[in-house]
């Protein structure tokens, strides 16, 4: 996520210095809907997406969640608290003890990940219902980035299970819905508010449904800067990325030097060399100076 322009909660006081946190941050939003206070707002917030969704389209089988949930995030697993289960999705809610279904949430901050996102909303999708015993199991993920493979330009998508021959739907009612927030946040209404909170856009929403959202959010994050394995944690991960990039950039120089030796070698004229060269530098000026902000 680009957050050029953007706005964040607050900052995290580390030892080489302050870290914004957005509201997207996966340790803090995983931080904040452990608690089972901010229950409430998270099932408001997912509500406010899937009832805009079923103004586009009155005859998903998507539904609300009314019921009385239980929810479960991988906060502890991505502090390093829980060593025995593998990485799982952001967040699960359960729908009167699973009898009713199972919401998986996922907030994902970059389009670009390793699987991608297609391949692993698939493996998540599979997982989910094996593990719903019967019962829907519904992925929602909210995209900060556009990913064009599984939105094709729209807001909304949501994929289901359905039979090529007949065109009717499989007894199996689960789906993968992706949301576009960045598409979302420009527009005049209460879920455009709230994409534009979640992104750190607007972090001050007129409409009272997203205040609650917001106020929630806000609240969390007064502990969580104060959190002794947050800090912990996050000064790791400032670390370990920095080393990461600095390395990245040796590999880079590394793999830019063969490339320039073969085209030479292979009778490049060396002032389509130097054009090449001075492009690239370019290019990497500008997403240095990016990734800076």
């Amino acid at each position: 996520m680009n957050v050029v322009n953007l706005t964040p909660l607050g900052y995290v006081e580390l030892a080489d210095g302050n870290l914004p946190i957005f509201p997207m941050n996966d340790i803090f939003i995983n931080f904040t809907f452990q608690h089972i206070n901010n229950w409430e707002a998270l099932r408001l917030a997912i509500n406010i997406f899937i009832e805009r969704f079923q103004k586009e389209k009155p005859d998903t089988l998507l539904a609300t969640i009314n019921g009385e949930i239980g929810v479960k995030t991988q906060f502890k697993h991505l502090i390093g608290k829980d060593t025995k289960t593998s990485r799982d999705q952001d967040i699960k809610i359960t729908e009167n003890e699973a009898k009713e279904g199972v919401y998986f949430i996922e907030f994902q901050n970059s389009a670009y990940t390793r699987p991608p996102i297609p391949d692993r909303s698939v493996v998540y999708f599979g997982l989910g219902i094996s593990h719903a015993k019967g019962k829907p199991a519904n992925q929602i993920w909210l995209l900060a980035e556009t990913v064009p493979s599984v939105l094709h330009g729209k807001i909304f998508t949501r994929y289901i299970l359905k039979d090529e021959v007949t065109g009717k739907n499989h007894p199996e009612t689960s789906g993968i819905m992706f949301v576009d927030l960045e598409k979302l946040s420009e527009e005049k209404s209460q879920t455009g508010e709230l994409a534009a909170f979640f992104l750190g856009k607007n972090l001050t929403p007129q409409d009272e449904a997203v205040k609650t959202v917001a106020a929630a959010i806000k609240a969390s994050f007064q502990d969580f800067k104060d959190d002794k394995d947050v800090v912990e944690v996050l000064t790791f991960r400032e670390r370990w990325e920095n080393d990461a990039e600095v390395k990245g950039e040796i590999r880079g120089v590394a793999n830019t030097a063969d490339k320039v030796l073969e085209l030479l070698e292979n009778g490049t004229d060396p002032m389509d060399v130097a054009i090449l060269l001075r492009k690239m530098k370019s290019e990497y000026g500008e997403q240095r100076a990016l990734s800076l902000h």
